[in-house]
């Protein structure tokens, strides 16, 4: 079960130990500087733009960076989760098959729907 992130600040300690990234690594990869990052995990409000750029850096691109965002939108209290919401893991997926040519969608929604068989209780 994962654990519940209870704000941006603990997010991004939580990921800079993940990745083993120092402050001013952090800072210079979301393009923000060291006391920046130090001062968000410190309990500092980062504003929408620190985040979007906290969401790009750490998040990937396209929804998947979008979800991230989302969520540390939600974290941040800039705003309120909404039902039907895209998640990370989804943005995820979404921009992994972005490219795909039909014969491999085909194959990932055969295999969708056999793992949403699997699921259904007998």
């Amino acid at each position: 079960m994962e654990k519940q992130i209870s704000g941006v600040g603990e997010w991004l300690k939580e990921t800079c130990q993940r990745e083993g990234l120092s402050l001013r690594q952090a800072g210079a990869k979301a393009g923000l500087s060291h006391g920046t990052i130090e001062g968000i995990i410190r309990g500092a409000s980062p504003s929408p733009d620190t985040i979007k750029k906290l969401a790009r850096a750490f998040g990937g691109d396209g929804q998947q960076a979008l979800a991230m965002e989302d969520s540390l939108l939600i974290l941040a209290g800039y705003r309120t989760e909404r039902s039907g919401d895209m998640s990370q893991p989804l943005g995820r997926l979404i921009d992994l098959v972005a490219n795909f040519d039909q014969a491999k969608l085909k194959l990932m929604a055969d295999f969708a729907e056999y793992l949403t068989r699997m699921e259904k209780p007998k």
